[in-house]
């Protein structure tokens, strides 16, 4: 019991030692606290690196909870020391003097990102400021890639060519920062991967550059022959014609102009695009894009096909109408088969799913026939009885005709009878007179 109270007493002033530095710590924590979320405020982290209201408020006090942690760190293996928990403190010295070591590195790194910000935020400014001096942003009109002129305001979303330009150069300069950052901090595990694919991208980051800039080339250039071509088949009037001939006004139907105005400028772009995969080197996509190249005639033919199915679709649509006003839905009908059809004709020529199609075409033709079959029957009924009555009156007529003619044959063949029965008396009544005189001559 003495021994207790000793030792109780001889520990008394190491817990009260280790409270005050507990006191002492986490009123140093709070300093330290508020003067690193004072000076990030000074500073204007919260403009810089906050996007939203609420962003911009949780930077600085973020940055003072961390002060905060670490200064109570610092205080804590002296702490546990005067509490005698030296398996805590050994470990947590060791810990507390490798990362004191490090400090150096860190604040050497954050100097060098803070600075690479700055200087990629400057950057950045100055290219969006001259890219809309010169008024690169008309580039869109002249590319076709302007906003609707049906919103009354602009998409919030829609990213300007100055935006896009000053955020591209704001990564450029910002990564060889973020390189060396990761080399003072010499850690091996994260710097070296983390160098070498940054490294990666500073190195591909010219045929990207170069890459993007031919596609942009590649889109000004499909709009530029897409809408000459829209204009020649608009001038030579085919567009007209062929509207007219399907009985649908450009404006709201089919519209070839535009139509082979579209598929040009898809052409143009996806050999453009082909070209930039090969620049940037992506093998990948550039044997996808030579595949899909190497497949275009068969393509363009099937859609060829599937317009001819559609003009024609819509030529039988207008013939039958203008023929039977009262037919216009089976006329739609009509259309759509014939469309249908030579979209399994295209799927067809294209070799996809040629059982399918094929089974599926024969059906469709049953189906068409059958169909036709039971609207003749049941919209045909009138004409059919109407043809019928006729037959039926003429199959009457012919009957009567027929029974007069038997009935003049069978009177002429009466009258025939009586003349000749009329001779045969005569005969017979001359008959002795010339026997007589044939019996004197023998005399």
């Amino acid at each position: 019991m003495n021994e207790l109270t000793i030792n109780l007493e001889q520990s008394i002033p190491d817990i009260l030692v280790g409270i005050l530095f507990l006191i002492i710590a986490i009123i140093a924590g709070y300093i330290v606290k508020n003067l690193i979320a004072k000076g990030a405020k000074a500073l204007k982290l919260d403009q810089r690196f906050g996007d939203s209201a609420k962003e911009a408020n949780s930077i600085p006090e973020l940055l003072g909870k961390l002060g905060f942690i670490l200064t109570v760190l610092f205080f804590l293996p002296g702490i546990f020391d005067r509490f005698g928990l030296n398996n805590i403190s050994a470990p947590l010295t060791g810990m507390l003097g490798t990362f004191l070591g490090y400090i150096p590195r860190l604040i050497g790194a954050a100097l060098l990102l803070f600075l690479g910000f700055v200087i990629a935020k400057i950057v950045q400014q100055l290219t969006v400021g001259f890219l809309e001096k010169v008024k690169v942003d008309k580039l869109k009109d002249r590319m076709g890639l302007a906003d609707s002129k049906t919103s009354e305001e602009p998409s919030k979303n829609t990213l300007s060519f100055a935006d896009l330009g000053g955020k591209v150069l704001y990564v450029i300069v910002l990564i060889p920062f973020i390189i060396a950052a990761l080399e003072v901090l010499n850690i091996d595990a994260i710097t070296d991967p983390a160098v070498t694919m940054l490294m990666s991208i500073t190195g591909i980051i010219p045929q990207i550059l170069a890459a993007g800039i031919l596609i942009l080339i590649g889109i000004f250039i499909a709009k530029l022959v897409g809408d000459l071509v829209e204009n020649i088949i608009d001038g030579f009037g085919l567009s007209d014609k062929v509207a007219d001939v399907m009985d649908e006004p450009r404006a709201t139907g089919f519209d070839l102009g535009r139509v082979v105005g579209i598929v040009v400028k898809a052409l143009i772009i996806l050999f453009f695009t082909v070209q930039a995969f090969d620049l940037i080197g992506l093998t990948i996509f550039q044997t996808i894009g030579g595949a899909v190249i190497a497949y275009l005639p068969m393509i363009l033919s099937a859609l060829l096909i599937l317009l001819g199915g559609y003009i024609l679709g819509s030529v039988a649509k207008r013939f039958i109408v203008d023929t039977l006003p009262q037919a216009r839905f089976a006329a739609m009908i009509i259309k759509g088969v014939i469309i249908t059809i030579s979209a399994l004709m295209a799927l067809s020529h294209l070799g996809i799913g040629a059982l399918f199609v094929e089974t599926l075409f024969i059906a469709i033709i049953v189906a068409s026939a059958v169909a036709f079959a039971i609207a003749f029957g049941i919209g045909g009924r009138d004409f059919a009885r109407n043809t019928l009555q006729k037959l039926e009156k003429n199959m009457e007529e012919s009957k009567g005709s027929m029974k007069e003619i038997q009935k003049k044959l069978e009177a002429e063949d009466r009258l025939k009878e009586a003349e000749q029965k009329a001779r045969m008396d005569e005969m017979r009544e001359r008959g002795p007179v010339i026997t007589e005189v044939h019996h004197d001559e023998e005399k």
